[in-house]
Order: structure tokens, then sequence, then C-alpha cells
């Protein structure tokens, strides 16, 4: 009887530790669990900045861990080693990551199509010549005068996506020109001291080349590529830790939502956020430039982004694709990493914005 009572015992232990298992490694400050959180310090930070600031997260019944990482690249390379749970980064590195980490994507941050961009000196030889493509009337060059130069850019990145698609548009391979991998910091300091013949960056760095009476001559959007920042979750995280995804998405949509309706106010905390926390010498005219070329979506227009049609398909995996389609052109996967993601949808999921509309 003893002996029975002892195995009953051990099996109520067994099931109840069991139960405690998907919170387990979930730390917790000041009596919340905490949700650590990738950004980059750009513009899709806001959001979540506001939370912490304004006490949002504190609502939501969490606590948010903040971590900053240089580009997207380095967000996924920390993901491998689960050093975050939510990311927000561009639609380059989240493909990797969902490639690499089975790593889902559930939600957008920002349209940053005009803010992907290439830049030149005046004594460009791109200057002389614009709209070589009449497809593409707001390029810069032609054929000839791409060929053979160095580009700076950021390697899969959103930014070397809208590389790679002016190439594209401009019926030049990446392998007739020479494509140097450089962050950003690195890119526009090279380039100052006179490296490199086109060099691309992404804003708040767009808005110092323009200071520096550098032009752009192309960016994702003349390049008709549509350059999306994106938010991931670690896909442990997710599936253990759902409730603690939506309670952190639904803060990140509340910031989304007073960026639109309040963009000066916003503005302010942008400013706040990238000169005193972030630590750059951010202009206001350029702070005023985020909000006018990067819009971002409520709820509705983040769900019709994601919807999926009667043919299984949706306008961000129909993005997606098109990603996925240049990196494989370019070599950067394989066909069969492509095949991949496209059996898995690219990893999309609408589950947690469709708990948030839940809540509504």
């Amino acid at each position: 009887m003893k002996k029975i009572i002892f195995m009953i015992v051990l099996l109520a232990l067994f099931l109840f530790g069991c139960s405690k298992t998907e919170t387990a490694n979930i730390q917790s400050k000041n009596g919340l669990p905490v949700v650590r959180v990738a950004h980059q310090p750009a513009y899709h930070a806001l959001p979540t900045w506001l939370g912490i600031q304004k006490g949002w997260a504190k609502e939501a019944g969490i606590s948010v861990d903040f971590k900053s990482y240089t580009a997207g690249g380095d967000q996924v390379a920390a993901l491998g080693k689960k050093e975050w749970d939510i990311g927000v980064m561009g639609a380059a590195p989240s493909l990797l990551a969902a490639l690499r980490y089975d790593s889902y994507i559930i939600a957008i941050s920002n349209d940053e199509s005009q803010t992907n961009d290439l830049w030149v000196r005046l004594d460009s030889p791109l200057l002389q010549n614009k709209g070589a493509n009449p497809k593409h009337p707001d390029i810069y060059g032609s054929p000839e005068d791409y060929k053979g130069k160095i580009i700076l850019t950021t390697s899969m990145s959103t930014g070397h996506f809208a590389t790679l698609a002016t190439l594209k548009a401009m019926g030049v391979n990446s392998n007739e020109v020479k494509i140097v991998n450089t962050d950003q910091g690195q890119a526009f300091k090279f380039f100052e001291e006179g490296q490199g013949d086109i060099v691309q960056f992404w804003a708040p760095s767009s808005y110092k080349a323009e200071e520096k009476g550098w032009v752009k001559v192309s960016s994702g959007k003349a390049a008709g590529a549509k350059v999306l920042g994106l938010v991931v979750a670690d896909k442990d995280f997710a599936d253990q830790n759902p409730d603690l995804v939506n309670k952190w998405l639904e803060m990140y949509i509340r910031g989304l939502n007073e960026m639109k309706k309040n963009p000066v106010e916003c503005e302010s905390a942008l400013y706040d956020y990238y000169n005193n926390s972030a630590k750059m010498n951010i202009s206001e005219e350029m702070i005023q430039k985020e909000f006018e070329l990067r819009p971002v979506f409520d709820l509705n227009e983040q769900l019709s982004l994601f919807h999926v049609d009667a043919k299984n398909n949706s306008p961000l995996i129909s993005n997606m694709q098109e990603l996925a389609t240049f990196f494989e052109e370019q070599g950067r996967i394989t066909a069969r990493d492509k095949e991949k993601l496209e059996k898995n949808q690219f990893y999309v999921t609408d589950k947690f914005l469709k708990n948030l509309q839940k809540g509504d």
C-alpha cells in the first residue's frame, strides 16, 4: 500500500512539474514575466520604447528587456543563441530567421521601401543618366554605369534586397559589380573616406547621407521592390508562451496606433530615443522624415496584409516569395531552402494578430 501511495505521489509531482515547464525559462522582474525584445537603433523600435516609457508594458502585464543590435544579421545570429524572444527587423533577416530556426513572422513594423536606398557622390557618372529603364524612371544611371562598380552593402539585409532589386531593374547581374559587406556605420565612414562607388543605407543613415550632399540614385520603391520591416517570434517561446506574445504584441500595436494618431508627440519621443538612449546624432528634420517616409499599419491594416485568399496566398506571403526568389537567384539561399520556406508559407502566421482582434 505504501509503495502504491509513493508511486501516486511521484506521478503527481511529475505531472505538476510538466505543467510548469511552459514558463520555467521565463525570468521575472518586479513580479512581471520578462519578454526579451531584439531591436536595432531604428524607427521600428519606437513602439516598444513608448511601451516602456509610458507604462504600457506594465499595463499589459509584462516587463520588457530591450536588447539592441547593429543590424538584422546580428539579430539572427543572436536568435540562434536564444538571446531574445521577439525581434523586430527587416524582411531579409526575417526570412533567414524563419529558414534557420523556424521562427514565426507575426506582424509588420513599417514600410521602409523608400528608406532602403543607394547613394553616390556628386561626381558619380550615374548622375549623368536617369530613367534608362522606363519601367523604373526614378533610378539613376545606365546599365554600363553600374558595371564594375564597388557597392558598400550590409549583406542579407533589406538594404541588400533593395540593392539587388536595383541591379535587376537595370539589367545588371550581381557578378558584374563588386558588393562589399559593411555594417551601416562602417559604410558611412568608408564612403566618406572615398572608398566605394555606391553605398547602400537605410534610415536614419540615409538622412545623414543627404546632409553630406550625396545623391540618392535608387531605393526599394524606385526599383519596384516592397521592403517591409517585420516582427519575428522565436518558435519555442511563442509555442510555449503565446499569452506573453499576445501581451507584447498588444503593446507594440498600441505604439503603432499612437504613431499614426499623434505623430508630433511621437516625433519628440523618437528624438529622445535616438539622441539620448541610442546615442545617435539625429536632427528634428530627420525625425520628421521618418514619419513621412515610413508608414506604419494599425491592426486592421495588418490583418489585411496577412489575409490568406482562396489561392492560399497573402500580400505578405507574396512579398516574402519575391524576396526568396531574389536571394535564390543570387545564390544566397538554395532551391531546397526556398522550397522549405514555401511549404511553410514562410512561417507567416496571423494567429497573434487575430487574438488581439478577439480582444477588441
